[in-house]
């Protein structure tokens, strides 16, 4: 019998997320780093990180040759944003990882 499972996250609000983000990438104090002169094949890059509190769902479904089933499970976990400036550039969203 073959079975198939998907999972799909759904945020509550994530105009909000993407809001903070933005946030953090476009409004960072730039403090000189990224400018530093290093040796070559070298980037000097400043960083700016933020955590937000995350709530959604999770729905798993389950396809069986019969039947699909979907089961939704909520969720709420920090996750932390980190954005990168490299020399005369912008800051770009560059990492992200729960801290749940």
């Amino acid at each position: 019998m073959k079975q198939e499972m998907n999972v799909k996250a759904h945020l509550n609000e994530p105009g909000v997320l993407v809001t903070i983000v933005e946030t953090l990438a476009s409004q960072h104090v730039d403090k000189g780093y990224s400018k530093m002169r290093v040796p070559r094949q070298w980037s000097a890059v400043e960083t700016s990180s933020i955590q937000a509190f995350v709530l959604g769902n999770f729905n798993v479904t389950k396809d069986t040759e019969e039947t699909e089933e979907t089961i939704t499970i909520p969720f709420s976990g920090s996750f932390l944003f980190t954005c990168f400036k490299e020399k005369n550039g912008l800051f770009n969203l560059v990492w992200s990882a729960s801290l749940s």
